[in-house]
């Protein structure tokens, strides 16, 4: 056993001077204490839930510890991993330990807020709706739009069944057809509706858009006073006695 401490006693004497260097160095520096936006990313979604909430973007983490260390760890960034793989359908409850954040030695956290979050999944459900135009602007003088219609002509939703019971169609962002004299193709974004789990299978569609001139509007025919009944309510006055 002493044979094996003493062999290479030099170089394990220098590394022991050294790390002892270090470590008065680490110590001997000003202390500094900073809070740090740690972003939290989500993978792992099994392929038939999806997020039913928008979750949290990052957390706050305080931290003490040398100032050379402190700056390091600010420009090398931090992240906390949150895996899905195989999780069902529910809520879901995180905790963000100073061992998720691979720290260096010397920096310690403070305080975390919030210390836990909750993800909550829920199954993906689908369903076809129709896409409806918005349109703005007025076409040329004497023409009008007489049919607006899309290819595909119905898009795929998908969300939580809560947020998909009140979706009965898509619209459309408005389409400028102003000054139109003839017929014009165009690519239409949708407006995403209302709902933190909606998603669209597309984020266009192909929209044909129908002008033609307007018909002319000939004015109702006016009777003449001899033609028809008179009113119901003239009066035509008493008979003329014979003289």
């Amino acid at each position: 056993m002493l044979k094996l401490i003493t062999h290479n006693w030099s170089l394990k004497l220098l590394a022991l001077a050294i790390a002892l260097a270090m470590w008065l160095y680490v110590v001997g520096q000003d202390k500094a204490e900073t809070t740090v936006e740690v972003p939290v990313e989500i993978t792992g979604i099994p392929a038939d839930l999806l997020l039913a909430e928008p979750p949290i973007a990052k957390v706050q983490v305080r931290l003490l510890g040398a100032s050379s260390l402190i700056r390091r760890v600010v420009s090398e960034g931090m992240t906390k991993q949150v895996d899905l793989t195989g999780m069902g359908a529910g809520e879901h409850v995180y905790q963000v330990l100073p061992e998720d954040l691979n720290l260096p030695s010397g920096v310690r956290v403070i305080r975390v807020s919030p210390a836990r979050f909750t993800i909550k999944l829920a199954r993906r459900e689908s369903k076809q709706v129709p896409v409806r135009p918005v349109l703005k602007g007025r076409p040329a003088k004497g023409f009008e739009v007489v049919e607006v219609d899309f290819i595909p002509p119905k898009v795929t939703i998908t969300g939580t069944k809560q947020d998909l019971e009140d979706v009965d169609w898509v619209w459309t962002v408005p389409m400028d057809v102003s000054g139109l004299k003839r017929d014009r193709r165009l690519r239409a974004g949708l407006r995403l509706p209302r709902g933190p789990s909606l998603r669209l299978d597309r984020p266009w569609v192909e929209a044909r858009i129908k002008v033609r001139p307007k018909a002319p509007r000939h004015p109702a025919p006016v009777p003449s006073p001899s033609q028809g009944r008179a009113p119901a309510d003239l009066d035509p006055g008493p008979p003329l006695s014979g003289s």
